[in-house]
């Protein structure tokens, strides 16, 4: 039901053809100086706040005042979307520090497979992890490298840089309505991923930030 406008009864509107708003001929405002402060005007407004409601009217918004907020708090999330070859996937805004253009790695002697090197970022040099080979993503190699970006991410005290081949922007999500994971999906990076969400004709995979930090943990330290 659409709210319906408030009848009102014409009115001499006085304001309009001789004061502030008209010719401003009214002998009143010598006196009041503005039609704001004119005892014709207040009871103008008095008048319309007092005018009957259509039918239905104070019932509809009624119903609508009385409806409870369904999203509770820890219902939402917002998440930043990336892709990484073809999946797209998503992570909380709360691991992300930053995202930036690539640089050169340097890399670690007799380190190498899921550890890609080391990244200098503002000075600060940060582990560079293949999180397509962690998720088991085929990542093409003629990506377009306009569009890589590295994406910082941090949890508690531990710190990690991975190459996405594109950054999306920050979504809001609601948790209660994630779906699960595709099968596909579920057989390789399944278990890092809390469900799937729609987003631009996209199913976009939602990671686990604990689950994924830990991997990350266990297989590189």
């Amino acid at each position: 039901m659409t709210a319906k406008p408030l009848t009102v009864v014409p009115l001499d509107q006085c304001w309009n053809r001789i004061g502030v708003r008209g010719d401003r001929s009214c002998p009143e405002l010598e006196k009041v100086t503005h039609c704001n402060n004119c005892p014709v005007f207040a009871a103008a407004g008095r008048r319309f706040l007092d005018a009957p409601s259509p039918p239905g009217y104070l019932a509809e918004w009624t119903q609508r005042l009385a409806v409870r907020e369904e999203v509770r708090e820890g219902d939402e999330s917002s998440v930043l979307v990336f892709r990484l070859g073809d999946e797209w996937l998503a992570l909380p805004v709360a691991v992300l520090v930053e995202v930036t253009r690539p640089r050169p790695l340097h890399r670690i002697p007799h380190r190498g497979g899921l550890l890609a090197g080391l990244a200098n970022i503002r000075g600060e040099l940060h582990l560079c992890v293949r999180l397509d080979l962690i998720l088991g993503v085929t990542v093409p190699p003629d990506s377009d490298p306009d569009l890589r970006r590295l994406v910082v991410i941090r949890r508690e005290t531990e710190g990690w840089v991975f190459a996405a081949d594109e950054v999306d922007q920050v979504h809001r999500v609601l948790l209660p309505d994630l779906a699960s994971a595709a099968p596909t999906l579920a057989r390789s990076h399944g278990k890092l991923t809390r469900g799937v969400f729609p987003h631009a004709n996209r199913a976009i995979g939602l990671l686990d930030d604990g689950r994924l930090f830990q991997t990350l943990r266990e297989r590189l330290r």
